[in-house]
C-alpha cells in the first residue's frame, strides 16, 4: 500500500515526464499502476514505438491512437518491418502524427532498398508545417507538387530511394524547408546517379554524405551543388564512377572518410590492384574542390590510399590545400608513412596539425602498399625532417591525440616518448625532429583520455 501511495502523490507533471521516456507500450501498461496512472498514457507527448521480433505492433499501435485524448505531440517515432499490404495502415499513423502537428518525426521500417518493398511517403508528410525534424529510413521519397515545411531545422534520409523518377528531389525538398540547418543522407540511391542539389535552402550549414555500403553500382556518379553548407562530412566504402562538385565556396570544415567496411571488401573479395587505385584517383579528384576549407579531417584509410601519390606520382598527383587545421587518423604504420607526408606538404599554411592515433585494436592493415616499396626507418626519418623544416613554417601547434589510453608523466619536455608513442615509433620520430628544428614558438600536445599536457618548445 505505501507503494501505491507513492505513486498516488506525483503530480501530473511528473507521471508525464516519467511516460514520456518509455516505449508506448510500457506506458500503457502503467495504467495498472494505480487510478490516478489510469489514462495518463492518452495525453503523451513522445511516442516510442518498436516492433518485438516475434510480434507485430500494427493492433497495439492502431489501439493506442484511437483511444488517444492530446491535443498535440511532440516525438513520433515508429521502427517496424514494412510490408505493401500495410501501405494503409501506415499512412494513418503518419495522419495521427501530422494532425497533431507533431515537431519530431521518425519512421524506420527497417527495409533493404534492393529486396523489399518500400514504403511510398504519403505527400501530406511534406506538407506538415509544425515539423523541426523530419528522419526517415528505408522509403521512397516522391514528393507532391507543391509542399511546406517552414519549420523543419534537420532532415535525415536513411537507406532511401531518393525520387525514382525525379532527379531533382533533393533539390525541391530543400526549397521547400527555407529554414533547414542539417542535411544527413546515408546509403542513399545505390543504383543510380544521386544528385545534391541544397541550393534552394539558404540557412544549411551541415552536410552528411556517407555510403557504408560497398555494393554501390560502379557506373553511378554523385553530383553536389551546396553553396550555403560551411560543414560537410563524407565517407564512402566503395567510390563512385565520378563526383562532380559544382559549389561548396563557403565550407570552412570538410571531413573525409572511407568505411571500415572497406577492409572485409577488398581483402576477401578482390584483393586487385585496379580497385586500391580507385579509392587512390576518388580522394584525389575530390580534395581540390575543398582546397580553401580551414579544417580538414581526413582518416587512416584515406591516408593509406593516398601512397601512390606519394611514392610513385610525386609531381604529378600534388595539390595544394589551405586549410590552417589539419587532423590526420593515423597509428603511424609503414603503409601509412607515405600519405601522412602527402598531406603535410599539401596543407602549406597549416597552423595546427592534430594527429589522432587510433588505439591497436584499431589499427588499419596493409592493404593498398606493395611491402617493398620504400625501407621504413631510413624513409621516415628523412621525410620527418624534411616536413618539420621545409613544410611545417607556419606551424603554431602540433597534438597528437592517444584516444582509450591512460599515460601520465610528470615530465613535460623532455619526457619519455618512448612510452607515449608505444608501438607508434614513427610519431616519436616526428617528436625529435621537431626538437631539433629552428621552430621556437611551437607548442606541442600530448594528449590521452585521461590527461592532456601542453608545453612550448624553447
Amino acid at each position: 500500500m505505501a507503494d501505491i501511495n507513492m505513486f498516488e502523490k506525483l503530480d501530473q507533471t511528473e507521471l508525464q515526464m516519467i511516460l514520456n521516456k518509455l516505449p508506448m507500450q510500457d506506458a500503457v501498461r502503467t495504467s495498472l499502476l494505480s487510478r490516478q496512472w489510469k489514462d495518463q498514457w492518452r495525453y503523451l507527448s513522445n511516442i516510442f514505438v518498436k516492433q518485438p521480433p516475434t510480434k507485430e505492433i500494427e493492433p497495439s499501435l492502431t489501439s493506442f491512437i484511437s483511444g488517444f485524448r492530446g491535443n498535440k505531440i511532440h516525438r513520433f517515432h515508429v521502427q517496424f518491418n514494412y510490408l505493401p499490404d500495410k501501405e494503409e495502415q501506415v499512412n494513418s499513423w503518419m495522419w495521427f502524427a501530422v494532425t497533431k502537428e507533431v515537431e519530431v518525426l521518425k519512421l524506420d521500417t527497417a527495409m533493404d532498398i534492393d529486396k523489399d518493398p518500400l514504403y511510398l511517403t504519403p505527400p501530406f508528410i511534406f506538407c506538415c508545417e509544425s515539423l523541426v525534424s523530419l528522419s526517415l529510413k528505408g522509403c521512397v521519397v516522391e514528393l507532391p507538387d507543391s509542399g511546406n515545411l517552414p519549420n523543419l531545422r534537420t532532415l535525415s534520409l536513411r537507406r532511401m530511394e531518393v525520387g525514382r523518377t525525379n532527379g531533382g528531389t533533393i533539390r525541391k525538398l530543400a526549397s521547400m524547408a527555407p529554414m533547414l540547418e542539417r542535411l544527413s543522407l546515408v546509403n542513399c540511391t545505390r543504383t543510380r546517379n544521386l544528385n545534391v542539389d541544397v541550393s534552394g535552402s539558404p540557412r544549411l550549414k551541415e552536410l552528411s554524405i556517407i555510403e557504408t555500403k560497398v555494393d554501390l553500382a560502379r557506373t553511378t556518379g554523385m553530383e553536389i551543388f551546396a553553396p550555403s553548407v560551411e560543414k560537410i562530412i563524407f565517407l564512402y566504402a566503395s567510390p563512385r564512377k565520378d563526383y562532380n562538385i559544382y559549389d561548396v565556396s563557403n565550407c570552412i570544415e570538410f571531413t573525409f572518410a572511407i568505411s571500415d567496411q572497406l577492409h572485409e571488401y577488398l581483402w576477401t573479395e578482390v584483393r586487385e590492384d585496379w580497385l586500391s587505385l580507385r579509392y587512390h584517383v576518388a580522394l584525389l579528384n575530390l580534395l581540390p574542390h575543398f582546397q580553401n576549407v580551414k579544417v580538414l579531417r581526413i582518416c587512416n584509410w584515406c591516408v593509406q590510399s593516398l601512397y601512390k601519390a606519394e611514392v610513385y606520382d610525386k609531381m604529378k598527383s600534388r595539390v595544394t590545400l589551405f586549410c590552417t587545421t589539419l587532423e590526420i587518423n593515423t597509428a603511424f604504420q609503414k603503409w601509412e608513412l607515405p600519405g601522412v607526408a602527402y598531406l603535410v606538404k599539401a596543407c602549406p599554411a597549416v597552423e595546427d596539425l592534430c594527429f589522432v592515433m587510433a588505439p591497436k585494436q584499431s589499427q588499419i592493415p596493409q592493404l593498398f602498399l606493395k611491402p617493398n616499396d620504400f625501407e621504413e626507418r631510413w624513409y621516415w626519418r628523412h621525410e620527418a625532417r624534411s616536413l618539420v623544416t621545409a613544410h611545417l613554417r607556419n606551424l603554431k601547434t602540433m597534438a597528437f591525440k592517444l584516444p582509450g589510453a591512460r599515460y601520465h608523466s610528470l615530465k613535460l619536455w623532455p619526457m619519455d616518448l618512448g612510452i607515449f608513442f608505444k608501438e607508434r615509433e614513427n610519431g616519436a620520430e616526428l617528436v625529435a625532429a621537431l626538437k631539433q628544428s629552428s621552430h621556437k614558438q611551437l607548442c606541442v600536445v600530448l594528449s590521452t583520455d585521461k590527461q592532456h599536457r601542453c608545453f612550448d618548445k624553447q
